[in-house]
């Protein structure tokens, strides 16, 4: 391993500035951060937010697309049919990072095979008013999954639009050329007396994300075109707002979204699988996810410990449905075969949750109590189905029983206690922020005759509970009117997965099976972070380094882990001569690293309306366990932006150069079957213009050099396939029309 640093120098800034000059990033108000309404000047930790505006200006289509400018926090997926994961934060990405959306957790994911592949893009942009993205352990706020941090996205409300107006309406198009896709949403606001209302409806179309890759094979593995896309998502969203009283208000939230592709898998034509020849190969994917949330507030009650309250109840229901069609010639190649295979992973989520606050005053010190009970559970279930038949129409036998499911039916039920005490001393140029939260997971099994029978052999499901109790203690010091220092230690779990614990399979064809991992236990991380932060009204600059370890990570038997009993027999079991995958607590990892934010607004050497902000990135990080490095650290990268807001804040842009450096064999582990990426530079340009009161256009072009790159992400993704399918597009611009009554 070649041992730059053990620190990892993620500059994890927000490139794209806001075009009116001065204000800064520390004057933005966080949730995320404390449970409680806090300027991020004022939180021990680090935390972005993009709001609404940020998105607009930058184009942003999907949640790749929202991190684009900030290194530190990926997303994959280029060039698989199977679209977006989830966020990588730190090096640390899946179900070990906490995704939100208005407090509600997002469907996990899950993956079994080549053919199913349940992800996490369940959000759509347009209905967003800011995402905040917490990097780091946080479970003592979050609980688990908050492992390596938390992604909260924050739905659009009526108080947004209707600050002196009772009626508001916005329509806006947009269009990209990376991917051909199209955009529109419409968003009408109102009040009559105490309540408001709120409708967002967005509807997109697209074609599969271009590459800059030559002209290459039309089929097979060596295709380096992308597979052939069709895409519609469609999302809904619905708030009622009810003022009770000047103290107490009710909302009610119906949130839908709907996303389908269709996908010809031309870099499957023609390849071997297992001796069969694969002709064809098509796919049709959907994504489906409806949310209810009813929430109460009781602001300034104005008893000892209790002067706010929080009540909220939800229901979410997520599902990810794929068909695949495949046509095939098995030995000795005389005659095809058609065959279908369907797979559903379904997951319904019930929760409540209470919070209270309240401030407290003491003759040296002030204290700001946040306490209260999470309680969620969650019902999750995954079938496949298919078959196959001759040409004459007539059923193919199948070796493994059809339909069945990978893991039986489960309900995972999690309550949690949680408080918090905020304390400003010396006149409030000390904030301490200590914390704790006890969580309680317990997990039933269902096994039905659709798991028993579709798993000859495997050992019965067992029922399990796991519970932790998790700390944080922040602290951040006024040096000076200007000058701050911040530290804080934290700690983040995710509990074993259902689908780990319980996951069974036996293919008798392919000789393979996988089994149960009923000794799991949680995957726990403490982190320790120190951080400066000046703060003036012309310049913004924060620099932070943190220490991150993650003890018993989870090897998945989905992935293809050998257990570490069965590899004296080669990973073979001796009874039944199979080989054997098996989930396992195995590794330890450490993470350590220095963040570096800056932001200056150039009037201070007369260049008036100009603003810079930048970042430079190096990471590192290790399994403890091998000595090798961890490859879901992102390579070396440095972004440098330039903005420019004209006199009567009518038009704007932005340039911005984004650096990444290449990634060889010694920044990947031995034995990785990850492929090395060169380094590249971007130029990207993004502008606004209002034409009118009403009528605003942005518009952005993004590698403006052409240039041809892979991003580290998306190295997961290329197997055996041509690397160049997996290139990102190359000169491509989008546009953006919104008008406002």
């Amino acid at each position: 391993m070649k041992k730059v640093s053990r620190y990892v120098l993620c500059a994890t800034v927000a490139i794209v500035i806001p075009m009116s000059g001065g204000a800064t990033d520390l004057e933005t108000i966080t949730v995320v951060g404390s449970r409680t309404e806090r300027p991020l000047k004022e939180i021990a930790a680090t935390i972005d937010v993009i709001d609404s505006d940020r998105i607009e200006e930058e184009l942003a289509r999907d949640i790749a697309d929202l991190v684009r400018f900030e290194p530190g926090v990926t997303v994959s997926g280029t060039g698989s049919r199977f679209g977006l994961s989830g966020f990588n934060i730190r090096g640390i990405g899946g179900n070990r990072v906490l995704t939100l959306v208005d407090g509600v957790r997002v469907a996990e994911e899950f993956s079994f095979g080549p053919f199913l592949s349940a992800r996490r893009d369940f959000v759509d942009l347009d209905s967003l008013a800011s995402a905040e993205i917490a990097r780091g352990p946080i479970s003592s706020l979050w609980g688990s999954d908050a492992l390596g941090g938390v992604v909260s996205f924050n739905t659009l409300s009526p108080s947004q639009f209707l600050e002196d107006d009772t009626f508001y309406s916005g329509y806006k198009v947009g269009y990209s050329s990376a991917d051909e896709s199209t955009v529109g949403t419409v968003t009408i606001a109102g009040r009559q007396g105490p309540v408001s209302t709120l409708l967002v409806a967005t509807i997109r179309n697209g074609k599969e994300t271009e590459n800059n890759a030559p002209a290459g094979p039309d089929f097979g593995s060596g295709r380096i075109q992308p597979d052939k896309q069709d895409s519609e998502s469609r999302n809904f969203t619905a708030k009622l707002n009810w003022e009770l009283t000047d103290k107490q208000r009710l909302g009610l939230v119906v949130d839908s979204f709907k996303s389908e592709t269709d996908t010809q898998i031309l870099s499957d034509y023609g390849i071997f699988s297992r001796g069969t020849l694969v002709n064809s190969r098509t796919a049709a994917d959907q994504r489906d996810r409806t949310r209810v949330t009813l929430r109460y507030e009781h602001s300034d009650i104005g008893l000892a410990l209790l002067d706010n309250i929080i009540l909220t109840a939800y229901q979410q229901d997520s599902e990810s449905f794929q068909d695949l069609s495949e046509s095939r010639t098995p030995p000795p190649y005389r005659a095809n075969q058609t065959r279908k295979r369907l797979s559903t992973f379904e997951q319904e989520i019930l929760g409540a949750t209470a919070q209270f606050s309240s401030s407290i005053l003491t003759s040296n010190s002030s204290h700001t109590l946040t306490y209260g009970i999470d309680y969620y559970e969650t019902s999750n279930e995954s079938v496949r189905d298919g078959g196959t038949k001759d040409s004459s129409g007539n059923p193919v036998f199948e070796f493994s029983p059809l339909p069945t499911r990978d893991f039986p039916k489960t309900d995972v039920e999690n309550i949690a206690f949680y408080i918090q005490d905020e304390i400003e001393l010396l006149d409030g140029k000390l904030l301490l922020s200590p914390g704790l939260r006890y969580d309680r997971n317990e997990a039933t099994t269902s096994p039905d005759s659709l798991y028993l029978l579709g798993n000859p052999g495997v050992a019965r499901p067992v029922d399990y509970d796991e519970s932790e109790l998790t700390l944080k203690f922040g602290a951040l010091i006024q040096i000076t009117d200007s000058l701050s220092a911040f530290g804080r230690y934290s700690e983040g779990f995710r509990a074993p997965p259902f689908d780990d614990v319980n996951l069974g399979f036996t293919n008798f064809l392919g000789g393979y099976k996988t089994i149960s991992a009923p000794d799991l236990t949680s995957e726990t991380s403490e982190g320790v972070e120190v951080g400066l932060r000046f703060l003036s009204e012309s310049a913004e600059i924060s620099v932070t380094a943190f220490s991150t370890d993650y003890d018993d990570f989870i090897a998945s038997a989905g992935s293809g882990h050998c257990p570490t009993a069965y590899r004296q027999f080669g990973c073979f079991d001796p009874v039944d001569g199979f080989l054997v995958f098996q989930s396992e607590n195995i590794s330890k990892v450490s993470i350590d690293g220095v963040e570096l934010r800056f932001l200056i607004d150039m009037s201070v050497i007369g260049l008036d309306n100009f603003g810079v902000r930048g970042a430079i990135a190096y990471a590192d990080g290790e399994d403890e366990d091998t000595g090798e490095p961890l490859d879901t650290i992102q390579p070396l990268t440095a972004v440098l932006g330039v903005s420019y807001d004209s006199e009567n804040g009518k038009w704007g842009g932005q340039l911005i150069w984004t650096g990444v450096r290449a990634k060889d064999s010694s920044d990947i582990s031995v034995g990785s079957a990850l492929k090395e990426t060169s380094g590249y530079g971007l130029l990207d340009l993004i502008a606004r213009y209002r034409l009118s009161e009403s009528l605003s256009l942005n518009a952005g072009v993004y590698n403006i050099m052409d240039k041809t790159y892979i991003k580290w992400a998306d190295t997961a993704g290329i197997g055996r396939d041509a690397a160049d399918r997996f290139t990102q597009p190359g000169t491509n611009f989008s546009v953006g029309l919104k008008l406002e009554l």
